[in-house]
């Protein structure tokens, strides 16, 4: 495959006011921006024109008259893959997809540029109740179409394709060009051997007064999905299905089958796991270190208050289901007790990871992004702050503590208070000796882990204001 190269495609089809605002949210996140123009009549698409002079990055793609989602899609998928593009990242253009999960999308498919990246929904309180009936029979369709589990949520069309497949696999065909799309195309490449990555992602729903817009007809639309069911379960049985069973037997043996159930990646390089994500092995069981009584580390929690800011290299292991070896990451972490943690990631991709009060901060080369709200990530990452200044009466409030010290050696095991969270999670081990902490490992079971270790500090750190610049917030 050629070198990843990837941008974001965005169908419209008389979106109205929101249109613009959204395009300035997906711009926002670095990548090149294509908005297909469906045969729009509303001139919604006037505004873009003057966006686009500004904005480099955008292209506007106008189609003669309206063609549906899907056939809008694989315009822009065809123009793109032209211009030597590999990857599109989808995205719907009235808002209800997050721009702010476009960076962890795309590190995905970075990272396994053979699988499609597909979003799995975390709903809000408005969603309408007929939609969310529907979507379970989807899946529960999709279920059998693919002979087992593999897609968590066919018709969420937040996801990143790789493009030379996906016109392969839908390109000739007459489906899949309007509301079927989302679902047939994530089935067909599963059919062709491309494996699903599933992330969670947050979805909002606009009301008309907001100037939320949708094309969606229930009965028309439904009926639609109803024949396309019918098409992939007729074309399975008669067809599909011992290539089917190939590819999960191939998928197993690499470990994807965990993982088109969960999605592991760590979220946008920040160590803490993604949402939502799980795999097949049960959670850790407890350690049986003892119970910490604070007053008994009270020494060692002085030292730490007292400790000037440091700068240290650090060496992070990846461990996952579907991989033989870690992925291995290198940087140089910086902890302040009035700025926070941050760990600047020097390899295999630069960027910055700032954890501080206000939560957590990825500072890359094409700005800054605050990560969707997850409250794993958000107690892993609490966590880390907290640890690393030695904070029992902070820890406490999430975790569990449990320890030992031998001498100048010492280790914390942090077990989550909420079960939701132990299942999750799993737990996080520190050690250390002295002041210093050499290892961090989050570790949700015996096949999925993080682990990071520090190498002692290069001495006392007196940041710059240059420094503080760069390396926080």
């Amino acid at each position: 495959m050629a070198t990843f190269s990837s941008l974001i495609l965005m169908p419209s089809y008389n979106t109205g006011p929101r249109l613009v605002g959204v395009v300035q949210e997906a711009l926002e996140q670095g990548w090149p921006v294509r908005v297909i123009i469906d045969g729009s009549n509303d001139g919604s698409d006037r505004a873009l024109a003057a966006l686009q002079a500004t904005h480099p990055r955008l292209s506007l793609l106008h189609l003669p008259q309206n063609q549906g989602k899907g056939a809008a899609v694989l315009a822009g998928a065809r123009s793109a893959l032209a211009e030597g593009f590999t990857h599109g990242l989808l995205m719907d253009a009235d808002g209800q997809h997050p721009a702010a999960s476009i960076p962890e999308f795309m590190e995905t498919a970075r990272t396994r540029p053979d699988a499609q990246v597909l979003g799995r929904p975390r709903f809000p309180a408005n969603i309408p109740v007929e939609r969310l009936h529907t979507r379970k029979l989807s899946v529960g369709l999709v279920w059998l179409e693919l002979l087992g589990g593999g897609i968590a949520d066919p018709l969420f069309g937040f996801r990143v394709y790789p493009l030379a497949p996906l016109i392969d696999s839908l390109g000739p065909r007459r489906g899949g060009r309007r509301y079927d799309f989302d679902t047939e195309s994530a089935v067909r490449l599963a059919w062709a051997g491309v494996p699903p990555i599933n992330l969670s992602a947050p979805v909002r729903y606009f009301s008309r007064a907001e100037g939320g817009v949708s094309h969606f007809r229930y009965v028309r639309d439904n009926l639609w999905q109803v024949w396309l069911h019918a098409r992939l379960l007729t074309e399975l049985i008669l067809l599909r299905w011992p290539a089917v069973r190939r590819h999960r037997r191939t998928w197993r043996a690499a470990g994807w089958i965990s993982l088109a159930v969960a999605g592991l990646l760590v979220s946008a390089g920040a160590p803490a796991f993604a949402a939502g994500a799980q795999d097949t092995a049960q959670p850790p069981a407890i350690v049986k270190d003892e119970r910490i009584n604070a007053g008994d580390w009270s020494d060692l929690a002085r030292a730490f208050a007292e400790q000037p800011d440091t700068v240290a290299t650090f060496t992070e292991n990846r461990y996952f289901p579907f991989k033989k070896i870690p992925v291995v990451l290198k940087g140089v972490s910086r902890v302040s007790a009035k700025h926070g943690l941050s760990l600047h990631y020097q390899t295999p991709t630069e960027r910055t990871v700032i954890i501080d009060s206000a939560g957590m901060l990825i500072r890359t080369a094409s700005g800054d992004v605050t990560p969707p709200s997850d409250p794993r990530a958000e107690a892993a990452n609490r966590a880390l702050r907290h640890v690393l200044r030695f904070d029992f009466v902070a820890l406490e409030g999430d975790f569990e503590l449990h320890g030992r010290r031998e001498g100048a050696d010492w280790s914390l095991v942090l077990i989550p208070r909420i079960e939701d969270l132990r299942k999750t999670l799993g737990r996080i081990t520190v050690k250390g000796t002295d002041t210093q902490v050499r290892r961090i490992e989050l570790r949700r079971s015996a096949l999925q882990s993080v682990e990071i270790e520090i190498d002692p500090p290069s001495g006392r750190a007196d940041f710059s204001a240059e420094d503080r610049q760069r390396f926080f917030r």
